[in-house]
C-alpha cells in the first residue's frame, strides 16, 4: 500500500516539474505565442519520462490557458489575452468635451510617411503588413494564368460594380462571417481607403460632422480634412472600442451625419468592440436613421484565429455600410477592396463610378482566385503567427528598455502598437530624432484633431522581419530617455 502512494506522489511531482519547467521557458521568452512545443513523444524522450506524465503537465499548462492544444497539430503556446494592464488615456471616459472640430493634419501626415518611406529609414510606422508576410510565391503563379488566360479581360476597361468571380467570392466569405449579402450588393474599390472615401461622400455634404473614435486612424482624419468635414471624436477604450455610451451623449449634443468605425483590432489602440457592443451601435444608429460606415479591413487578422461577427452582420435597416480590402492580408500593392453599401448603394455606386470608372480587373482577377485556391486560410493562420510574435517581441523590448511609466496596448488582432510616453516627452519630437537615426515611427499628433496625444506613438509591427527589431527598439528607448531627462 505504501509502495502504490508513493508512487503516486513521485508522479505527481514528475508532471509538476515538467509543467513547472515549460512554464519558465514560456516566461522567459524561449518559446513565444504562437510558438509550437516540442511533441509529446519528443519531451518523453528528452526527459525520460512517460508519455502520460508529459501527457499531465501539458494539460496542466492548458487548464491555466498559458498553452493550447490544436487538433492533429499539437500544443502551442497562447497570446496573452490578459487585459490588466490596460493603458490609461487622457480622458478616456464620460469627462471628455465633444466638440466637431476641423481637422488640419495632412501636411504634417505627408511629411511624415515620406520620411517613414524613405529608402533608407526601417519603416516601423506606415501601417502595411513587409512584403515578407505576403504569399508572393501563390501571387505570382496565378499572376502567370491570369495574365496568359485572361489578357482580353485586362486590356479592357469596363464600366461595373467589380469582377463577377471576385463579387462571388467575396459575398460568399461575408455570408460565412455572419452578414447578409449576394454578390450584387457588393462593390469594388482600388483599396479600402478608396471605399471610406465613396462611403463618406455617399452619406454626408461638405461641413457635416463625422463621428469617430479617438485616438483614430490617420487615414480617416485625412479623409474626413480632405472632404471638408468635420471631426467629433468619441473617447475610446483601449480594449473594447468606441464608447457606446459617449456616442449616445454626442448625439443628443450634435447633428451627427454618420459615424465610422474600426470595430476590429483598431488602429492605432488594437481594441476589438465586443460583439453585444456591436450589435448595440447597430441598434442605437438605427433608431436615428445615422449611417454607420464600417471599417472592417483587420478583421481576419486576430491573433487566436476567432473572427467576431462585423457590425454588417446586425444591420436590419441597410444602414451600415462595410468596407475592407486585402492590404493587410494579401498583397496592399494590389489595391482591391470592396463595399457592402446596403441601402446607399445607388449613392455608393454614383461616387464610385465617376471617380475612376472601375478597379482593375488583372487585381481583382488574381485576388478572386487567390481565394478560390483554398490557400487563404492556411496562409492567415501563419501571418497572424508571425505578426504576433513581432508584436509580442516589440511589446516585451518596451517594457524593458522604454523609461518609467511607459505603457503600451496590448492588442489581440493586427499589427499596430499605442505607446503612451511620460506627458514631457513630445512624440515628434521623438520622430524626428528616430528619423535622423534611420528609423520611422508615426507621433501620435497625427492620431487626433487635437492635441491630446502628443505624447504618444504609433509602431507598426508588421514591419520587415529582416531589420534588427531589438537594436531599433532600442535606440527609440535612448532617444526617448533624453527626451525626458533634457
Amino acid at each position: 500500500m505504501t509502495k502504490i502512494s508513493t508512487r503516486v506522489i513521485t508522479k505527481v511531482l514528475l508532471y509538476q516539474q515538467v509543467a513547472d519547467d515549460l512554464r519558465d521557458l514560456i516566461n522567459q521568452g524561449v518559446y513565444l505565442p504562437g510558438d509550437k512545443l516540442p511533441s509529446l513523444r519528443a519531451l518523453s524522450v528528452k526527459r525520460k519520462m512517460s508519455i502520460a506524465t508529459i501527457q499531465r503537465a501539458l494539460e496542466e499548462l492548458e487548464i491555466v490557458g498559458l498553452i493550447e492544444a490544436r487538433p492533429k497539430s499539437g500544443y502551442y503556446v497562447c497570446f496573452n489575452n490578459s487585459t490588466d494592464a490596460v493603458i490609461e488615456l487622457p480622458n478616456m471616459g464620460m469627462s471628455m468635451t465633444m466638440k466637431p472640430k476641423s481637422v488640419k493634419i495632412h501636411e504634417l501626415a505627408s511629411q511624415i510617411f515620406h520620411q517613414c518611406g524613405a529608402p533608407d529609414v526601417i519603416n516601423m510606422g506606415t501601417s502595411y503588413p513587409s512584403s515578407d508576410f505576403m504569399p508572393t510565391p501563390a501571387l505570382q503563379k496565378i499572376s502567370n494564368q491570369v495574365i496568359k488566360h485572361h489578357m482580353a479581360d485586362i486590356v479592357e476597361v469596363q464600366f461595373s460594380a467589380g469582377n463577377t468571380l471576385l463579387r462571388d467570392v467575396l459575398a460568399k466569405r461575408m455570408n460565412e462571417s455572419g452578414c447578409q449579402v449576394s454578390a450584387s450588393d457588393v462593390i469594388v474599390t482600388n483599396g479600402c481607403l478608396e471605399a471610406l472615401s465613396v462611403c463618406l461622400r455617399a452619406v454626408a455634404k461638405p461641413g457635416a460632422t463625422i463621428a469617430l473614435e479617438s485616438p483614430g486612424f490617420v487615414g480617416s482624419l485625412q479623409l474626413i480634412e480632405s472632404l471638408g468635414y468635420k471631426a467629433l471624436e468619441i473617447p475610446c477604450h483601449p480594449v473594447t472600442g468606441m464608447s457606446l455610451e459617449a456616442l449616445e451623449l454626442a448625439l443628443e449634443q450634435w447633428q451627427i451625419s454618420a459615424v465610422l468605425v474600426v470595430p476590429s483590432y483598431s488602429n492605432p489602440l488594437g481594441s476589438c468592440m465586443p460583439e453585444t457592443n456591436r450589435k448595440q451601435l447597430v441598434e442605437l444608429l438605427a433608431t436615428k436613421d445615422i449611417p454607420l460606415i464600417e471599417d472592417d479591413l483587420l478583421g481576419d487578422l486576430s491573433f487566436d484565429g476567432s473572427r467576431l461577427k462585423p457590425c454588417k452582420a446586425f444591420d436590419k435597416k441597410g444602414m451600415v455600410l462595410y468596407c475592407s480590402s486585402v492590404s493587410k492580408t494579401i498583397a496592399s500593392g494590389l489595391r482591391v477592396g470592396w463595399i457592402a453599401p446596403g441601402a446607399y448603394y445607388k449613392e455608393v455606386s454614383y461616387f464610385k463610378t465617376f471617380t475612376n470608372i472601375s478597379a482593375p480587373q488583372f487585381s481583382q482577377i488574381v485576388v478572386a482566385q487567390f481565394y478560390n485556391s483554398g490557400k487563404y486560410e492556411r496562409h492567415v493562420r501563419q501571418l497572424t503567427a508571425k505578426i504576433a510574435k513581432q508584436v509580442y517581441q516589440i511589446q516585451s523590448l518596451i517594457r524593458q528598455h522604454f523609461p518609467d511609466g511607459t505603457q503600451v496596448s496590448n492588442p489581440q488582432g493586427g499589427c499596430i502598437l499605442w505607446v503612451v510616453l511620460s506627458q514631457d516627452i513630445d512624440g515628434h519630437e521623438l520622430h524626428l530624432k528616430a528619423i535622423d537615426m534611420g528609423i520611422g515611427i508615426i507621433p501620435g499628433q497625427l492620431s487626433s484633431a487635437t492635441n491630446k496625444f502628443d505624447h504618444c506613438i504609433r509602431i507598426n509591427c508588421a514591419c520587415d522581419p529582416k531589420i534588427d527589431i531589438q537594436s531599433s527598439i532600442k535606440t527609440l528607448a535612448a532617444i526617448a530617455t533624453r527626451l525626458l531627462i533634457k
